[in-house]
């Protein structure tokens, strides 16, 4: 079998990418050892960023429907109610997607591969990755079907394997880390308790760790916490011997009614040095892997494939050039990187047993957090944080800033929001948007002339200095070149030929 891409695993990396190629019009073939996308929830969580991708993708929508909002942030210890913060509109004026939400892993790989099946693709299933060669020109993967043996040739890999990534071990990639002391457990339930079913609880006390996400369902909720050390060596545990140990550390009135899933594991923080071997390429969390804190794990994958994608789509299509595959680890590994310390010391000040850090967190963190999230000022900054959608890719080599005015944005940073529902879906095309800001809009002559010098697909977009715009710093005519993942690559006043082409000659194949 020949395609352009063959992408190695589909969990939400893999079928996000899947789609993000579909959407490109690449010729792929997507692999996985399992029958079928996961019937374990597993990860949780979907940011704002994320969510804005599944609504350019056209699939917010079902998203919205099959998910759960979570209305509420609530600190417990010892039983009594320390914080509780609402935050079902902690992102007003930000997104379109303003709140945290739930939709497990599960149910993004359903619905990203049923979306893919809806547009005649497939994934093969039941497929073992065992070896890979490269060449200058191909990589020569070969896998297993049972006992039978299949060789794809493919122009490029993306390996979206998991943690215990073979193609990452293959090829040698370090995979810096370690493995927290403490094991964990999780599990899908149904409770009952007196307390709403909307909240987020988490509940630290000075030996252990609780916390409980609301689910889909009636009285549907994940608990997941510090494994009690005096189980350790006992391999057969199920719920209902830590079931009285969960109850004590909430410290309130609880019926687990109902288990649907229970695990035990052990937590690992590491990461790779460099996304990048030739013409293979890894994402999610054979990159990267780190603490649920935060719930950022599933959504940095989808985020590392939309930022491949459209790159690999524009290099085949012979619209870019190779250079620009390594920005690709230029831009995602500091995300990762920095991913790696946030989540690791705030799930080490959470989860620690050691009694200092018991104190700190009982008579300082607890009162700061309540105190932070309570401040209006400094929601937002949060919410950009948590939600992602306050990330940038600035002072990278593809963005350039062009404009002397005092800009509340700059190239490399998300789109700005324009406070109007379905923003972002104006920009769903495989192309880049440049959009113009003034009063009066681009004479076709222009157009003809930036549309003779752009060598992939440009749309234009145009619009007045609103209100909006001025409060941004926009106080006359300004351009922006806009990337196919609503990041901006360029910002300009006037529009300059040549200053324009040699921007794109950069990374792009300029005639």
């Amino acid at each position: 079998m020949k395609t352009d891409v063959l992408i190695v695993g589909a969990g939400p990396t893999g079928l996000m990418m899947a789609n993000q190629l579909l959407r490109y019009g690449i010729d792929f073939i997507i692999i996985d050892p399992k029958e079928g996308p996961t019937e374990q929830s597993r990860a949780i969580a979907v940011t704002a960023r994320s969510l804005e991708i599944y609504q350019q993708l056209g699939l917010s929508d079902t998203i919205l429907e099959q998910g759960t909002y979570i209305n509420s942030f609530n600190l417990y210890f010892s039983g009594k109610k320390r914080a509780e913060i609402k935050i079902n509109k902690i992102g007003v004026g930000l997104t379109d997607f303003h709140y945290l939400f739930a939709f497990e892993q599960s149910k993004n790989e359903t619905l990203l591969y049923q979306n893919l099946q809806k547009n005649g693709q497939e994934v093969l299933w039941n497929r073992e990755f065992s070896t890979l060669t490269q060449t200058s020109e191909s990589v020569i993967s070969i896998l297993f079907q049972n006992d039978d043996v299949q060789k794809i040739t493919s122009k490029y890999v993306v390996a979206c394997d998991g943690a215990k990534s073979p193609v990452r071990h293959q090829l040698n990639f370090s995979f810096k880390g370690g493995t927290y002391q403490n094991k964990f457990f999780v599990a899908d339930t149904v409770l009952d308790w007196n307390l709403e079913y909307d909240k987020l609880i988490i509940t630290p006390t000075n030996n252990n760790f609780c916390a409980f996400f609301p689910l889909k369902g009636e009285k549907c909720y994940r608990v997941l916490g510090t494994f009690p050390k005096e189980f350790y060596d006992n391999k057969d545990i199920g719920f209902q011997e830590i079931e009285g140990i969960i109850k004590k550390t909430l410290g309130l009135p609880l019926t687990f009614e109902k288990v649907n899933w229970f695990s035990i594991y052990n937590l690992h923080h590491r990461c790779v040095d460099n996304f990048r071997s030739k013409r293979v390429f890894l994402a999610g969390d054979s990159a990267h892997i780190h603490s649920p804190a935060g719930g950022q794990g599933m959504n940095t994958g989808l985020q590392d494939a939309y930022n491949l994608a459209w790159k690999l789509s524009y290099v085949l299509k012979g619209f870019a050039k190779e250079e620009i595959l390594d920005t690709y680890n230029e831009e995602r590994l500091p995300f990762a990187k920095w991913l790696l310390r946030f989540t690791d010391r705030a799930f080490r000040i959470m989860t620690s047993n050691r009694w200092y850090i018991a104190l700190f967190r009982r008579t300082i963190l607890i009162p700061m957090i309540q105190f932070v999230l309570s401040h209006e000022r400094i929601k937002p900054l949060i919410f950009n944080t948590i939600s992602q959608i306050g990330y940038s890719y600035s002072n990278k080599r593809i963005a350039l800033n062009d404009s002397k005015k005092e800009l509340k944005f700059k190239a490399g940073d998300r789109l700005p929001y324009k406070n109007e529902k379905g923003f972002y879906s104006q920009f769903s095309s495989d192309g880049f948007y440049l959009l113009h800001i003034g009063y009066e809009k681009l004479s076709d002559e222009i157009k003809t002339v930036i549309q003779t010098i752009t060598p992939f697909p440009l749309y234009f977009w145009e619009d007045l200095p609103t209100e909006n715009w001025k409060n941004l710093g926009v106080t006359s005519e300004l351009f922006i070149l806009l990337r196919p993942d609503n990041y901006i690559a360029y910002v300009f006043d006037n529009f300059d030929e040549e200053k324009y082409k040699n921007y794109l000659s950069t990374f792009f194949v300029v005639h």
